[in-house]
């Protein structure tokens, strides 16, 4: 999370800010400020830190707090995000996309949305078309009957009645132009709907 109004900066702008190379800031000081200065909570790749800390820290004073209160403004990773709106980080960058959630800000290389956006998806119904999480009916789908199998039934039939020549996986596949195997399945659920 990125406070409202307080900007942020990565170790290399803090390496800038202390004027020296971001090489030497690693070797030398790296160590002693990560000690007196966390990231800000949420930030990762890069790790971003307040910049009223850091100049605290680079002056030699005492490093100031961060606000505890949550602002309307305040810039929200997508975890942070979906945390807030109950939903994963992947639907939150997704929602994003679609239009379903503000597309957010860009700031040092990913994106980040204000607490507002992020509340305001939470009253926001959602766009779930397929089926409701948590539903009980675990009916199969119904599928159309297939067209073939009153023809194969009857010439089952008939050919049980001497009345007919036999049904053969082969005979099915040469009439239906289809496999072996799918002639064979045709005649098993064939006998199903006899039986």
């Amino acid at each position: 999370m990125i406070p409202q109004g307080r900007p942020a900066l990565t170790l290399d702008d803090v390496a800038a800010r202390a004027g020296v190379s971001p090489s030497t800031w690693r070797r030398l000081h790296h160590a002693a400020f990560t000690a007196a200065v966390q990231p800000l909570p949420g930030s990762a790749r890069p790790l971003l830190y307040d910049a009223a800390q850091v100049d605290a820290h680079l002056t030699g004073q005492p490093v100031p707090p961060l606000p505890h209160e949550p602002h309307p403004g305040d810039l929200l990773t997508d975890a942070e995000v979906a945390a807030v709106t109950g939903l994963s980080a992947s639907t939150v960058r997704a929602d994003a996309v679609s239009g379903l959630l503000d597309p957010g800000i860009e700031r040092h290389g990913r994106r980040w949305w204000t607490r507002t956006a992020a509340e305001a998806r939470t009253t926001r119904p959602t766009q779930y078309k397929g089926r409701t999480p948590g539903a009980k009916d675990r009916t199969p789908r119904r599928t159309a009957p297939d067209p073939r199998l009153p023809e194969i039934v009857s010439a089952l039939a008939a050919a049980q009645a001497g009345q007919g020549p036999a049904v053969t996986p082969a005979s099915l596949a040469d009439r239906y132009q289809v496999s072996t195997r799918t002639a064979e399945r045709l005649i098993a659920k064939a006998r199903t709907h006899t039986s």
